[in-house]
């Protein structure tokens, strides 16, 4: 579900349970390097513009959670529906935001309790992890850790994992309680937290996200020395792009050379087509020149980082 600014606020000043699956090196989406540079304070703030499949994801689970509730009980959503923060009893700040808590249970496979995770995916393309069959913890495992993060932070036995997959509907997984992984959880969050965190000393052995990486905070005009291979290696692939995007080039000419006055051509491998399409713009230029009034209202500014490479200049 949708979290508050509030909530976003509070995520910094603890470890949550998708930070805990990074941590471990199971969530695609992140890794041990971003959360230290999220708790470190190290990263702009985020832009506000949010994405549509997250969009659609926190639309999406309103309903996934209607059907948990009638599939488990009366659920407890919190406030406005914003989930329910709980705290775990560990000497670093771990805590979760669980979409909802079962209040009364309609049947044997909920207890009071239990925390509630509705998750969608597939919803704008192809599913891109594993899931099992409806009513096993079949599962993937960044989300394997973020139930028990859940469970940890409550006490639970069991989390109720109910999703919206794209190509399959809806499918109710529940997550049992491994004590194993339990102690995994806390042995890394107590770690993290102490070692890299509180002493803000950088993970090694990963990198943050390219998306981070423009986020974080730099001091204007310093400057540090960086291995001579790194810039090397950068330079050799940029090198390499560029050779291959003038090939595509050439052999895009040559092809539609070779198509003459036809709008496709065919071949054993297949078709190869020359279509016309169109899509819907707005003359920037045009609207400057007759609506400036308009044009400066509407105007957006950006600022943007971009790599370059200066050589250093040899004297003769």
């Amino acid at each position: 579900m949708p979290i508050t600014e509030e909530q976003r606020e509070q995520r910094k000043t603890r470890l949550g349970s998708s930070d805990i699956a990074a941590l471990l090196g199971v969530d695609h989406f992140s890794t041990a390097y971003d959360v230290y540079l999220e708790k470190t304070g190290k990263l702009e703030p985020e832009k506000k513009d949010v994405k549509k499949y997250l969009e659609a994801g926190n639309i999406f689970e309103g309903g996934v959670l209607d059907e948990a509730e009638r599939l488990l009980g009366r659920l407890d959503r919190g406030i406005d529906n914003q989930g329910l923060t709980v705290m775990a009893d560990l000497p670093v700040p771990v805590g979760s935001i669980i979409d909802a808590r079962v209040l009364e249970p309609s049947n044997g496979d909920a207890s009071v309790g239990d925390p509630v995770e509705a998750k969608t995916a597939g919803l704008f393309g192809p599913l891109v992890e594993e899931w099992g069959e409806d009513g096993t913890d079949e599962v993937p495992d960044r989300i394997i850790i973020q139930d028990h993060v859940h469970m940890l932070c409550t006490g639970a036995k069991v989390c109720h994992t109910p999703t919206f997959l794209g190509g399959r509907g809806f499918v109710m997984f529940r997550v049992k309680r491994d004590e194993e992984v339990i102690e995994t959880i806390k042995k890394a969050a107590i770690e993290f937290w102490n070692e890299h965190v509180l002493a803000d000393v950088e993970p090694k052995g990963v990198l943050p996200n390219i998306e981070l990486i423009a986020r974080i905070r730099r001091e204007p005009e310093s400057i540090v020395d960086v291995p001579d291979e790194l810039v090397q290696t950068w330079l050799d692939t940029t090198a390499e792009r560029l050779a291959a995007e003038k090939a595509d080039k050439a052999a895009k000419k040559e092809l539609l050379a070779a198509l003459g006055i036809a709008e496709a051509g065919k071949c054993s491998l297949g078709l190869a087509t020359y279509l016309s399409q169109s899509r819907s713009g707005i003359d920037s230029k045009k609207l400057k020149e007759e609506k400036p009034e308009i044009a400066s209202k509407y105007a957006t500014l950006s600022t943007f980082r971009v790599l370059r490479f200066k050589k250093v200049k040899v004297e003769k």
